[in-house]
């Protein structure tokens, strides 16, 4: 049955959910309120060898495999250098090395050299790393308006610069969203509003417990090609864009950071990071940050994502990371709201149940 749907939210979730959608027919409408979304200030790293517990990393195994997919139709620049990684000591290398071959994930243990000859530029290489060669990088910038064109060229619709303040109900069933200039009607809402999504939900009486995880990613002057992979050091994580310039979240093991406040200007923060970077690599006596991008990342809880119906006609989709997530979630949610998860499929969304909490 071909529904319309509203989407709110234009970050890597609604807009590949959006595509989905309108690919499956669907009426899709976007709604993007014009703040800040965290997708673009993103470090873009793809990836399952970061992970909460076995049903986690199976799930995020799974957004690799989904990028593949949606890369067939979507043009979104993506480097599937793989990731070099020694943000760990020898022991957790070792069991984190025997823990992903158990699941089948590709990994390999590097010696000193040959991560060397990987990476020429380090300037002190590590006794060992592992390598996950299946991993790469999405350029962030751009990429939710990729897939929110690719939605367009199947029908989509987008309202940007309109805010989404509440959802509207009638006889127990969520109707459409409420804006300052009036109701929009929906068969279903889709809320993708990151960490905008908590107070609309409460909006109908259902929580989404949400953690503040602000984070600075500062980008470097572009210069000739040094970097060849993702790494994930005790430094913090890097990676080199075709355009030049090195990404670098300020914040060391950016990805389990647990910070509810930034306590550094961004200046200072970013000054902090330039010198651990020009201590890893050599080569960089010349750069300096060129721009500092603070991101307000949508982290449940619990550290999991919430992906499910929170009403009749209402249902919510926040997590981090949203971009190794965001084809795969896309492709769950619209099959859940058509009715057609096949086993497998509601298998890996039953743990992110909203009614967990």
């Amino acid at each position: 049955m071909v529904q319309s749907a509203i989407i709110v939210g234009a970050g890597i979730i609604g807009a590949a959910t959006a595509l989905q959608l309108a690919r499956a027919g669907h009426r899709v409408t976007v709604i993007h309120g014009g703040g800040a979304d965290a997708t673009s200030a993103a470090f873009g790293w793809i990836n399952a060898s970061f992970f909460l517990n076995d049903d986690h990393h199976q799930l995020r195994a799974a957004g690799i495999a989904a990028w593949h997919r949606v890369l067939a139709n979507v043009p979104v620049s993506v480097q599937w250098q793989g990731c070099l990684c020694w943000d760990m000591d020898a022991q957790q290398r070792a069991a984190t090395y025997a823990q992903l071959q158990a699941f089948g994930y590709p990994v390999e243990m590097l010696t000193k050299a040959e991560v060397q000859m990987r990476e020429p530029a380090l300037a002190s290489p590590p006794d060992g790393a592992l390598f996950f060669p299946s991993e790469g990088a999405a350029a962030s910038a751009d990429l939710a308006g990729q897939f929110l064109a690719a939605a367009q060229d199947l029908g989509a619709k987008v309202i940007r610069n309109v805010l989404v303040t509440g959802l509207t109900m009638q006889n127990g069933r969520v109707t459409g969203v409420a804006t300052a200039q009036g109701a929009l009607p929906a068969d279903q809402v889709i809320l993708a509003a990151g960490t905008g999504t908590t107070a609309l939900a409460r909006s109908i009486g259902y929580d989404i417990p949400l953690v503040p995880r602000p984070a600075y990613i500062l980008r470097t002057t572009p210069q000739e090609k040094l970097l060849n992979h993702v790494l994930a050091t005790p430094e913090g994580e890097i990676r080199q864009e075709p355009s030049g310039q090195i990404l670098m979240p300020v914040a060391v093991s950016h990805q389990s950071d647990s910070a509810e406040s930034l306590m550094q200007t961004p200046t200072a923060a970013a000054d902090h990071a330039m010198t651990r970077l020009k201590n890893l690599c050599g080569g960089l006596e010349s750069v300096d940050w060129a721009e500092v991008i603070r991101a307000e990342r949508p982290v449940p809880a619990d550290g999991l994502p919430i992906v499910g119906a929170i009403a009749d006609g209402a249902y919510v989709a926040v997590l981090h990371s949203g971009i190794t997530l965001g084809p795969i979630i896309a492709e769950l949610v619209a099959k859940d709201i058509a009715g057609r998860l096949d086993n497998t499929d509601a298998a890996m969304l039953a743990p992110y149940r909203p009614d967990r909490f």
